[in-house]
């Protein structure tokens, strides 16, 4: 792998362990899909120094945190110390801990991943420079904007059909050179007679369970870059997830073979 190449970031997360955050990047390169992984981040967040006495008797049962002395101003300049913490979630512990004092920890709502993307003005494309390589994975690498790389991505355009009650009756696959409907049911006796030959695959699965293991090899086999579809994550994902769960298999759409990773919106139901 050379030392330094171009990527496009498709997805990322965060998740703390003992050690500090671990921040995950997929990029799309020209040479395929590309992991990379940042270990032992420290997150950040900002409190006005006025406050110091009470943040300081806060921190006093949080090992882990530490203030600093820094030149930022907020927007009513007034100073600001540096928060530090191993873990993300220990701002979040300390912002609820001086919600009683009416002191505002400054963006610690902001998480890891967004914070490093931030701070280095990169938005979607990206340069990778160093590092060590683990597997298919580059651990540690520094990332730089790269703002007018754009690759060639590989998409799927996903659509489901399913009774009025969200039972799975099909799951139709296209834009890519694999295009297939998987249909629950078993073929008929006699062939259909199309008007003209299809081009796509129709596949009878006699379980819906049949349909979710048989999308999983699909996308194994094909590993797209970017799932589109009319509120797929909404509905399709949804639905996908929700057949799999009732019939005891996993859905597994992610790189790596990994299940989907869902999270709840905040501020809105969904």
């Amino acid at each position: 792998m050379p030392t330094k190449l171009k990527g496009f970031i498709l997805t990322r997360r965060w998740w703390d362990t003992p050690n500090g955050t671990e921040i995950e990047y997929w990029l799309a390169t020209d040479a395929g899909p590309l992991k990379v992984l940042l270990t032992a981040q420290t997150s950040v967040a900002f409190v006005e120094t006025r406050f110091r006495a009470t943040v300081e008797a806060e921190l006093a049962s949080m090992p882990g945190v530490e203030l600093r002395e820094l030149e930022l101003k907020t927007f009513q300049q007034g100073p600001v110390l540096g928060v530090y913490a191993k873990r993300f979630r220990q701002l979040g512990q300390l912002a609820r801990k001086l919600q009683p004092h009416n002191i505002p920890l400054l963006e610690a709502d902001i998480r890891p991943h967004e914070r490093y993307l931030m701070e280095r003005f990169i938005t979607a494309g990206v340069s990778v420079e160093g590092g060590r390589v683990e597997s298919s994975t580059v651990v540690d690498c520094k990332l730089k904007p790269e703002p007018d790389y754009r690759p060639a991505l590989k998409l799927v355009s996903l659509d489901i059909e399913t009774s009025e009650n969200g039972e799975l009756y099909s799951i139709a696959l296209d834009g890519m050179p694999e295009r297939v409907v998987f249909m629950l049911g078993e073929p008929p006796a006699e062939p259909l007679v199309a008007a003209r030959p299809l081009d796509f695959a129709l596949i009878y699965l006699p379980t819906r369970k049949a349909m979710i293991d048989s999308l999983n090899s699909w996308f194994a086999r094909n590993d797209p870059d970017v799932i589109m579809g009319w509120s797929v994550i909404q509905f399709d994902l949804r639905i996908l997830q929700k057949t799999a769960d009732q019939h005891g298999t996993a859905l597994l759409l992610g790189r790596e073979g990994q299940p989907i990773k869902w999270r709840t919106h905040p501020g809105k139901q969904g």
